[in-house]
């Protein structure tokens, strides 16, 4: 182990690496001593769990009789929820193919860049998944942030004991080599003005918070809805303390970063995920999430949040609009700035098409944006919601596709 981050470089032969791997596991998104899921079987704390963790009081996730008098007749799951279980069931990875694509990208940094989603039943109580995820697309990029870089797509599948998909995401990331955020700056980039409210941009943040629109059990039929704007939705300020929330509902998110003993464990496997921190301790370097010297070390103006957090806040966007005879089938989230502790996000979303698909039937396309307090968009995304219609009925789920395996 090196007490300093690795230094990686992108190379032909490092991308060359990394495009024999499509297909199987991503090398650069490695399981640690703890690989099991952080929610083996779904339940109803569970649930309320993640639910809180992002903010949401939808009673629909977090109160088990309101449940029970929906629809679903039951405690669910909010969408997103899949990503906390998962029994692996990933391709296994020739001994000879990994062997030959060992180091593919090895030192450089990852920037989870978006994610899309897919849901297709909901998850509830008992039920157990398991999860396969493979590397599906490498592209090679040049931006004026990162230089040369490499944009990462996976796919992870989410089935039952069936084999029946019940979900699929596909996150991307920006690979970038390793500089000081000096080194950035000094290249012209000039960086954010952290955060910092008077009383009444408070105020209005709370208020905002006061208003937030959870449509429930309001029906909203197919008939019903117009192409115009929809309500405005408020996270932040964002601070560490809800990061913690935000991994204790939905745990780590890949890697894992264990404590102690298992720390200890962890290091065995994932040597180059750990550095020497201010005490000359070991620390994993998931904390330039909430250290900012960690953060600038990797070329960062401060610690940041992940990227699920801001696509999980566009989840809660579209589920508090589509209310609890809606279905929210698709999410995309494209992260376009960093969000820094201490920014606050304001997501708002435009209804922008609606029509009966011949496959899903009666829905709604929205194009979601958030701004943060700088005025700068650091989202975009997109959503499909199906909708009960007056002359057609309650939502019918959609058709997984083909290809769940065990």
């Amino acid at each position: 182990m090196t007490d300093a981050l690795l230094q990686g470089k992108i190379t032909d032969d490092a991308i060359e690496k990394m495009r024999r791997r499509i297909g199987y596991p991503n090398p650069t998104l490695r399981n640690g001593y703890v690989d099991w899921p952080w929610n083996e079987y779904a339940t109803r704390d569970g649930f309320r769990q993640f639910a809180h963790g992002y903010g949401d009081l939808n009673p629909l996730y977090t109160d088990r009789t309101y449940a029970e008098s929906t629809r679903w007749g039951s405690s669910i799951a909010p969408p997103g929820f899949e990503w906390t279980m998962g029994i692996d069931r990933s391709p296994e990875l020739p001994s000879e193919l990994a062997e030959s694509t060992r180091g593919a990208l090895r030192g450089v940094h990852l920037f989870n860049a978006g994610h899309e989603g897919w849901f297709y039943r909901p998850i509830v109580p008992g039920d157990r998944l398991y999860r396969s995820g493979v590397l599906a697309h490498v592209e090679e990029k040049v931006s004026d942030f990162a230089g040369r870089s490499v944009i990462a797509t996976n796919e992870h599948t989410f089935t039952d004991e069936t084999g029946g998909v019940v979900a699929r995401r596909r996150p991307w990331y920006i690979h970038a080599e390793r500089r000081d955020a000096s080194s950035r700056e000094k290249s012209g980039a000039a960086p954010d003005q952290r955060a910092n409210y008077s009383m009444e941009e408070l105020e209005d943040i709370d208020a905002a918070y006061d208003a937030e629109f959870i449509r429930g059990k309001e029906t909203l039929y197919y008939e019903d809805v117009e192409v115009c704007a929809g309500p405005r939705m408020v996270k932040g300020p964002f601070e560490v303390t809800d990061l913690i929330n935000f991994f204790m509902g939905a745990g780590w998110y890949g890697y894992g970063f264990p404590a102690l003993r298992l720390a200890r464990e962890n290091r065995r496997r994932l040597r180059g995920f750990y550095s020497r921190d201010d005490f000359g301790a070991w620390d994993a370097i998931m904390r330039i999430h909430w250290q900012d010297e960690m953060a600038r070390k990797i070329g960062v103006t401060a610690a940041y949040d992940i990227g699920p957090v801001r696509w999980t806040w566009l989840v809660h966007y579209c589920t508090n609009f589509a209310g609890d005879d809606g279905w929210v089938y698709r999410v995309r989230g494209e992260f376009r700035k960093f969000n820094y502790i201490g920014d606050t996000t304001w997501i708002e979303g435009q209804v922008v098409e609606k029509r009966i698909d011949p496959e899903l039937g009666p829905l709604i396309e929205l194009e979601l944006t958030g701004t943060n307090q700088r005025g700068q968009q650091n989202t975009r995304g997109s959503a499909t919601i199906l909708l009960p219609s007056r002359a057609g009925g309650p939502v019918v789920l959609p058709t997984p596709p083909a290809g769940g395996t065990r």
